[in-house]
């Protein structure tokens, strides 16, 4: 595939197939993910993978935890709001996501269900976490935030879809107890992996990008 088409491929699946990952394909989307840039190549990033059991005790135990009205307890900050431009775009998606699933604003019930089935990973039969190293700067987050996009578009690569979610790392507990992360490492994200549903109207669903002459800014060109 093209560059520009894995680019313009790579979306948010919210909806997978059951269908099997083997450990192969994976190996070879994190081998590609591994080229990613970091400050003074410390790659500070590491990867745990669920399959099998694993995964699905992880994506029962996020949709309990999430339904019983836990807070979430995340070991890396996340936003608890937005502000401007930024939150528009934030309230734009929801919405958006909303329309195309047919889910009312006001129906508590099928919000509820939509709340479960996104702590679920949408059933991506392989979940990925992403840790850091406990201690380090923020700036961290950017080695790792490199590292995730590139593994994204790596698994666009190989006809495979992602979701990177804040909500698969909302109970890191629920994690540690099913994946051998060390104390010392801390949970950044978890991105479900897995063969999108092609035919499931969600997954046609792309989400808006800013014009050029908005975010960029020319200096000193003649």
């Amino acid at each position: 595939m093209e560059f520009s088409q894995t680019i313009a491929s790579r979306h948010s699946c919210r909806s997978f197939l059951d269908t099997p990952v083997d450990t192969a394909t994976i190996e070879s989307v994190v081998e590609m993910a591994q080229r990613s840039p970091s400050w003074g190549n410390t790659q500070p990033w590491r990867i745990w993978v669920a399959g099998g059991a694993a995964a699905i005790a992880i994506r029962q135990g996020l949709v309990d935890r999430a339904l019983s009205g836990n807070p979430p307890i995340p070991e890396i900050p996340m936003p608890l709001t937005f502000k401007g431009e930024l939150k528009s775009r934030y309230a734009d998606i929801g919405k958006s996501v909303l329309a195309v699933l047919g889910i009312d604003r006001n129906d508590e019930q099928m919000r509820n269900a939509h709340r479960a089935n996104n702590a679920n990973a949408f059933g991506a039969p392989v979940l990925l976490y992403v840790t850091v190293p406990e201690g380090q700067t923020p700036y961290v987050l950017l080695d790792a935030g490199a590292f995730i996009n590139a593994l994204c578009l790596a698994a666009a690569d190989q006809g495979l879809g992602t979701c990177i979610q804040a909500t698969l790392a909302h109970y890191p507990d629920i994690v540690r107890q099913n994946l051998p992360i060390p104390a010392e490492e801390r949970i950044v994200v978890g991105i479900g992996l897995g063969y999108a549903d092609t035919a499931c109207q969600i997954n046609r669903l792309r989400s808006i990008r800013e014009p050029l002459e908005k975010i960029l800014t020319f200096t000193g060109f003649y």
